[in-house]
């Protein structure tokens, strides 16, 4: 795969040598990057002094592992367009920053480091995390971005309500860009985050960008009707820049909260947002050569099903990260995509849990000093600029995408031997905040039913299962108290306590009276 991509793409540099330039596109849900304002509409994301609680330091260190994500595009120098999912809504707005290029002057002499430990004050608390984000990468040679954050508006009262059932948003989406950008829109759309339109002018070119962040629960039928107004909200305003200009250049991207064929899927779904109401589809030829809005998903770049994931939930593999292109991106007029080139950004021991085979992400916790990255793996592609001016002349394709033949969902854990995993000794207990998210093998005894918890090395650590419907942990839950369990589990929490969740039946290794 990594070889006839590095062919393709040198192939096409090949073709266009004093035409093209190209350059990388990043979508990457932070999963909350939270600031330091000490307000958050999230209990996790509440400032509290506890030791597991969220404080400026884990947001430093949060950072330190998006900058490392960063990091490997372009030498060192990150990618040319980063769009982001979960950073904070700013709910202490009076301190917001409009002029970036001012901040980072005025808080050149120190760094973020600095910034959010020896030297954090009121005024840097109040500052917006997109603000502290580009201080951080500026610190660290990621340098020349210029920002843009959606204008969702802060909604104090949901803030103030203890009642559960009240809607409660608290992140906005936002793009970093190293082209200028021309014009910044922002288009409510309900229940989710407000969709970023970005144009930006690459190399004389319009490239316009909408970052979108739609309504939770992929399986969910209730959600996907906010899906499907989410939906309605970028057509209709594709369709408008379609009108006007019908070779726009347009990337759609962010965190959809559908799989790339939500439709195949989830059949009882009938009308699904991304494939229905947006039209996303994946025959490349027909987008290639349309005239009209024709909107093809990048994940069926990727030739195998098992390698097309960026996020996992039930034991299944899901694609939530998407980015999608319009006929425009196939011309040779303005910005090109460069075929092939979509991949999943997964980075070992940065972004991803390895076990064998198996690469998880590495969700972020907020346990001890903070550590992981994200629940999703985000997702990049390579675009250049071609200088023919000629809207006829269409990119020859190579291996173009197909639409899928069916709509199952790849398995997580089928690449996964007990084998693969370490064992949970006394020594990682120790350490347990430090390695949260690592599958281990682990050998304990029955010390509760209800709650079911197993006592390891003196310690009680709850066993659960993502799926409720799961027959994985039947066999203990039959045990008595006392009883041996040797099983494979990942180290995580909720509420407070540790715990291994086990998700697949295979991964009670062991289960009997002691």
């Amino acid at each position: 795969m990594k070889s006839v991509l590095r062919a393709a793409l040198i192939g096409a540099a090949l073709s266009h040598p004093a035409q093209a330039r190209e350059f990388t596109f990043l979508s990457y849900n932070v999963e909350n990057l939270f600031d330091a304002d000490k307000i958050a509409i999230y209990d996790d994301y509440a400032e509290t002094g506890e030791p597991d609680a969220y404080s400026p330091a884990k947001l430093l260190r949060k950072m330190e592992t998006i900058g490392k994500v960063l990091k490997s595009f372009n030498g060192g120098a990150g990618p040319d367009i980063a769009c982001f999912n979960e950073l904070e809504m700013d709910f202490t707005p009076d301190s917001k920053v409009t002029d970036y290029a001012a901040f980072l002057e005025k808080y050149g002499k120190t760094t973020a480091q600095q910034m959010l430990t020896t030297g954090l004050n009121d005024e840097i608390r109040g500052l917006p995390v997109e603000a502290l984000l580009l201080k951080y990468l500026e610190d660290n040679g990621i340098k020349g971005y210029h920002v843009a954050v959606g204008q969702d508006e802060p909604d104090f009262a949901a803030l103030a309500s203890t009642d559960k059932g009240v809607h409660k948003k608290g992140q906005k989406n936002g793009l970093f860009s190293k082209f200028p950008i021309k014009e910044t829109k922002s288009h409510p759309t309900p229940d989710a985050r407000d969709i970023l339109e970005v144009t930006l002018d690459v190399e004389g070119h319009p490239l316009i960008v909408f970052v979108n962040h739609w309504k939770s629960g992929a399986s969910d039928l209730g959600m996907e009707q906010s899906r499907r107004f989410n939906a309605k909200t970028l057509r209709d305003r594709i369709d408008q820049i379609v009108a006007e200009n019908p070779n726009a250049d347009i990337v759609m991207t962010g965190d959809f909260n559908s799989q790339y064929k939500q439709s195949l899927a989830y059949p009882h779904m009938g009308k699904t947002g991304i494939n229905d109401v947006l039209g996303s589809q994946g025959d490349e030829k027909a987008t290639a050569t349309a005239t009209n809005v024709a909107v093809y998903n990048l994940w069926h770049e990727i030739p195998s099903e098992s390698q097309r994931h960026s996020d996992q939930y039930d034991g299944k593999w899901g694609t939530l990260m998407q980015i999608m292109v319009t006929p425009g991106l196939y011309d040779f007029n303005g910005v090109q995509y460069a075929d092939n080139s979509f991949r999943v950004v997964v980075l070992d021991g940065v972004n991803a849990v390895v076990a064998g085979k198996l690469r998880i992400p590495d969700r972020w916790t907020n346990l001890g000093k903070g550590s992981g990255a994200s629940d999703h793996f985000p997702v990049a592609a390579q675009f250049r600029t071609v200088a023919d001016n000629d809207v006829a002349k269409k990119l020859e394709l190579v291996n173009p995408g197909k639409p899928p033949a069916n709509g199952d969902l790849a398995p997580v854990y089928s690449v996964l031997k007990p084998s693969d995993c370490p064992a949970f000794t006394a020594d990682t207990a120790s350490k347990a905040t430090e390695r949260m998210g690592e599958i281990f093998r682990v050998k304990g005894k029955v010390s509760s039913k209800r709650p079911l918890l197993i006592e390891v090395f003196g310690k009680e650590y709850s066993l659960w299962t993502s799926n409720k419907e799961s027959p994985a942990l039947r066999p203990v839950r039959q045990l008595d108290k006392g009883a041996d369990v040797e099983i494979v589990g990942i180290l995580s929490s909720h509420k407070g306590r540790m715990q291994f969740l086990v998700e697949d039946p295979s991964w009670v290794l062991k289960a009997g009276k002691s």
